[in-house]
């Protein structure tokens, strides 16, 4: 049998393990293997040891009275770290039911997200995925794993940093995906700075776009969702990073790894998902907040152009006109063209939902008057095509089984699902 690669090592050392022939490998045909699956432990001590620099005391968290706490098997969490991480410590309800307000104020403490950033993105989950009445929703599944951020093509959707396709995924959307997590782990080894920066992220959504584009057939980058999808890449570094990224704070491997929940075997090269922390030696928020600007920047001027995927973003056919107002002018009048996807469609609601969803925005800033833009000549519908096959009203095949919330201290996904992967712990 010839080995020439990690997969194929781990593929043969677990054939020769269900047959107990494991001391039975010639001593030649060993050493290939653990040099082969030692690779990735190599690129993980070459990322580790860089500490932040330039901190403020006042930014260490978690803060005295906010300890970490696994969640439960009753417990919602779903496909964004950082929530789900705000959650075990008791920055947000540790049983993943939240609302509006409790998200600004944890997500300013816990990572100093701007106002902006922080209330375009709740504005959309809870349109999409939560109730507008108490203006909550879930960080995993939903009652009856209905509804929620796990909800597919709203606020979350394909083409995500360290999750599979939901297609592809069988519906799972939500749990890391240890082989993605091996490629960021790989890409950031490459890099000469040895971080999970811009140019790390960016080439781990090079990669994802491509590897979506060839193998999902229901791959609708959505205009919102794309949005939130291209600022996920950039969150690693900006929101992820010890200490102030781009000002001596360093994206690196302890912070990141621990943050997103992967957790190293060194026995069989992949990464389990375990419950999203803080790393324990010491860790500072972004002393500035990061908001809604800033992420369209890094979004749609780093990230987005090493692998454009085409969306319904209007200016992107002329480069010219796209810019963060005319983004931001396109999410306030996109609301306009929406019907809310949680609602039962009466006239009466939609107006109701509509009319709550622009004062939020306009709260913080995002308006016609501030931006400079003219309602009406943009009008992006911000979910086309919503029933077509895979789209958010007509979901892809999946496996209601793996639709539900995480469940952690499991590896998942250790080969690329090119076609549906139902059954994807290893």
């Amino acid at each position: 049998m010839g080995i020439n690669s990690r997969e194929e090592a781990v593929q043969f050392l677990k054939e020769k393990r269900d047959s107990d022939q494991v001391e039975d490998v010639e001593p030649e045909k060993r050493g290939l293997i653990s040099g082969l699956l030692n690779t990735l432990a190599s690129d993980i001590t070459g990322l580790t040891g860089s500490v932040a620099s330039a901190v403020d005391p006042k930014n260490y968290r978690p803060e005295p009275g906010y300890t970490f706490q696994a969640p439960g098997p009753n417990d919602s969490r779903g496909p964004c770290p950082g929530l789900n991480l705000l959650a075990n410590y008791g920055y947000l309800p540790r049983n993943g039911y939240v609302n509006y307000g409790q998200v600004l104020d944890a997500t300013a403490r816990g990572f100093n997200m701007g106002a902006d950033l922080a209330t375009v993105l709740a504005v959309f989950t809870i349109l999409a995925d939560g109730d507008i009445a108490t203006e909550s929703w879930y960080l995993g599944a939903g009652p009856g794993n209905v509804g929620g951020l796990n909800r597919h093509d709203t606020a979350e959707c394909d083409i995500s940093p360290n999750r599979e396709d939901y297609y592809l995924a069988c519906g799972d959307n939500h749990h890391l995906s240890s082989r993605l997590f091996q490629q960021n782990v790989q890409a950031a080894a490459a890099n000469p700075t040895k971080q999970f920066d811009l140019v790390t992220m960016g080439t781990q959504y090079a990669s994802n776009a491509a590897f979506s584009l060839k193998n999902n057939p229901y791959l609708y980058y959505f205009p919102f969702p794309s949005i939130v999808s291209l600022g996920a890449f950039a969150f690693y570094p900006q929101f992820f990073s010890n200490g102030t990224y781009g000002a001596g704070g360093v994206a690196n491997y302890e912070s990141i790894s621990s943050i997103i929940g992967a957790k190293f075997n060194k026995t069989s090269g992949q990464f389990s998902f375990v419950p999203e922390k803080w790393p324990s030696q010491g860790w500072y928020r972004r002393a500035t907040p990061y908001g809604a600007v800033q992420a369209l920047i890094d979004g749609f001027t780093i990230i987005y152009p090493r692998y454009p995927v085409p969306m319904a973003v209007p200016q992107l056919a002329n480069p010219a006109n796209l810019n963060v107002n005319t983004i931001l002018c396109d999410i306030y009048d996109g609301i306009n063209s929406i019907t809310p996807l949680a609602l039962g469609g009466t006239e009466q609601e939609v107006a109701t939902a509509v009319s709550w969803a622009l004062s939020k925005l306009e709260g913080v800033g995002i308006s016609p008057s501030v931006l400079g833009c003219s309602i009406g000549n943009i009008s992006p519908n911000f979910y086309p095509n919503m029933t077509q096959a895979g789209g958010p009203m007509n979901l892809p095949p999946a496996q209601q089984a793996n639709t539900g919330n995480n469940v952690y201290n499991k590896t998942y996904f250790c080969n690329a699902p090119t076609t549906p992967q139902c059954s994807h712990t290893c």
